[in-house]
């Protein structure tokens, strides 16, 4: 079997790190607001991955991620908290928006024929891990601090830029220093670690005691932690659509390999391009924001859906029309 890795930019031939065992990571939900199309076709082409791999005589093991605290509107640490957005749109706690739509999510998961993961961890079921990365991070010398949060500087891991191929002078050149909202930060490409419940923050519901008082960790670690408790320092597949690959996996790899000592992370990166809604992006202001609901109530059934996704190539965009 070969894959596209984003990593090396290569079709490979498939070897799993141990011989016939794969590890696989799935970026899962951030349970704030509705499962939609584009969700659907990524995890149905994990899915087929998955199955792919269990046919050709592989054990595997799967692990997805719930976000549930932690992912701000904008991926570089800007922006309100998506589930505080999903609580006040809703006027429900956000613990109960969490629960509302990740039962949403999986209900549309097994409407399509999708095998539930062997694990489906959830970012505040595993705030003693993620503290423990950033202190082992900390003790290391990848970490500072400022007044509102602790940052992984990312100058003190060249490799960085490794998995998106952009270069640094490019990302600093087209940084936009005048939207960044720590004035502390040293660098308009590190990423927050963890949030101190202070400033903008202040009233943040979703709150935990650390070494760097009280807050909630950034996005970007409850992959890395979560990812090496269940799977190990070394895994096989990581699955993610193509947004992740400007910030969010660059991220995972430099304070993963940063805490490991330069372990390679993850061996294959493989990436889902989105699909387009009648020839465009998806958006709920161009009316072609579909969920399940929105198909099947005229008429089609969710395995129609998963079929038509079948008949398109994972990193070639495909155009969903009714």
């Amino acid at each position: 079997m070969k894959l596209y890795n984003t990593l090396s930019r290569k079709i490979e031939e498939f070897e799993s790190i141990n011989p016939l065992h794969v590890s696989m990571y799935i970026c899962g939900p951030t349970v704030y607001w509705s499962t939609h199309i584009c969700h659907m076709s990524k995890y149905v082409g994990d899915d087929i991955l998955r199955r792919v791999l269990t046919y050709n005589g592989y054990n595997v093991k799967e692990v997805m991620n719930v976000t549930d605290v932690g992912h701000l509107t904008s991926d570089a640490d800007e922006g309100e908290d998506k589930m505080e957005k999903g609580a006040t749109r809703e006027g429900l706690s956000v613990w109960d928006i969490a629960k509302k739509y990740e039962k949403e999510f999986i209900d549309t998961m097994d409407a399509l024929n999708v095998i539930r993961p062997n694990i489906l961890c959830h970012a505040t079921e595993n705030i003693p891990e993620q503290i423990a990365l950033i202190k082992k991070l900390e003790e290391k010398g990848y970490v500072y601090q400022t007044a509102a949060a602790v940052y992984f500087d990312v100058s003190k891991f060249p490799d960085y830029f490794r998995l998106s191929g952009q270069k640094l002078e490019e990302k600093v050149t087209g940084a936009r220093n005048e939207v960044v909202v720590d004035p502390q930060k040293k660098h308009p490409y590190d990423f927050a670690l963890w949030m101190k419940c202070v400033g903008r923050f202040k009233n943040h519901i979703m709150r935990w005691e650390s070494p760097w008082g009280e807050g909630f960790p950034g996005w970007h670690i409850e992959c890395s932690a979560m990812s090496m408790k269940f799977l190990g320092e070394q895994f096989d597949i990581h699955t993610g659509g193509i947004d992740h690959i400007g910030v969010h996996h660059p991220a995972e790899i430099a304070q993963s390999e940063a805490a490991t000592g330069k372990k390679p992370f993850v061996k294959y990166w493989v990436h889902r391009v989105h699909i387009m809604v009648d020839g465009k992006k998806m958006s709920k202001s161009l009316g072609n924001f579909y969920e399940l609901k929105d198909v099947t109530k005229r008429g089609f059934e969710p395995l129609a859906i998963r079929y038509l996704f079948l008949t398109g190539h994972y990193r070639k965009a495909m155009n969903f029309t009714l």
